[in-house]
């Protein structure tokens, strides 16, 4: 069922379109706990292949698990910096990598952040099925996975930007820490990336975009 909505200011859809923006400046105020559930009630109403619904969305609201992230990110990239030494590679590499380290830091500090994932089962669609049955030796690929999960986070981050909360995607953080689905309270899903969601304390500008012709053609 439709939700019902009395705001006459709500924004039309190509307004939530053009106006979301990937916000890495929080407020420190928290958002109404009730919006949480009509956040992944939008993520939920996305399609998926064979409608598999694989998408799993987890909370991380305590401020323990979210150290050992970090933590465990911080450990892996000083491995990487031990190894660029030991490989005598140059301080552009090393540069890089400490800047997606500090642009995926602040994610610790919004208000709400969410690891996104896909449910550890069995791919019941048609790739599994020839392979099954012996008509193919392709083992089925996380592209019907990664597609569910873009939808699903679009459905999010529109609903989130119509509620006036900034969000952003970050998927860098698995980068530095691979191993994070060894982790008890992640074990069940196959973490995609994490988004951070808050009321924003910037305004950030529109970055520019690729015209209609450099994605469109017809064949």
């Amino acid at each position: 069922m439709l939700p019902a909505s009395n705001d006459k200011n709500t924004l039309s859809l190509d307004e939530l379109i053009y106006t979301r923006r990937s916000v890495r400046k929080y407020q420190s105020i928290s958002p109404p706990q009730e919006w949480l559930k009509e956040l992944i009630n939008c993520a939920i109403q996305a399609p998926s292949p064979s409608n598999s619904q694989p998408v799993r969305f987890i909370r991380l609201a305590s401020e323990e698990k979210k150290k050992l992230i970090h933590d465990s990110m911080s450990i892996a990239r000083d491995h990487l910096y031990i190894r660029i030494k030991m490989m005598g590679l140059s301080k552009k590499i090393r540069n890089k990598i400490n800047a997606y380290f500090r642009f995926s830091e602040f994610m610790f500090d919004a208000p709400w952040l969410f690891a996104v994932g896909t449910a550890c089962t069995n791919d019941s669609g048609l790739q599994a099925s020839l392979l099954e049955a012996g008509l193919s030796d392709k083992s089925p690929s996380d592209t019907n996975n990664d597609i569910s999960v873009g939808l699903a986070i679009q459905s999010f981050l529109l609903k989130a930007t119509e509620l006036g909360l900034g969000t952003c995607i970050l998927s860098a953080p698995l980068v530095f820490a691979p191993e994070i689905e060894k982790m008890p309270d992640f074990s069940h899903i196959k973490i995609k990336c994490f988004i951070a969601a808050g009321f924003s304390d910037e305004t950030p500008t529109s970055p520019p975009r690729k015209s209609f012709f450099d994605i469109y053609s017809e064949i």
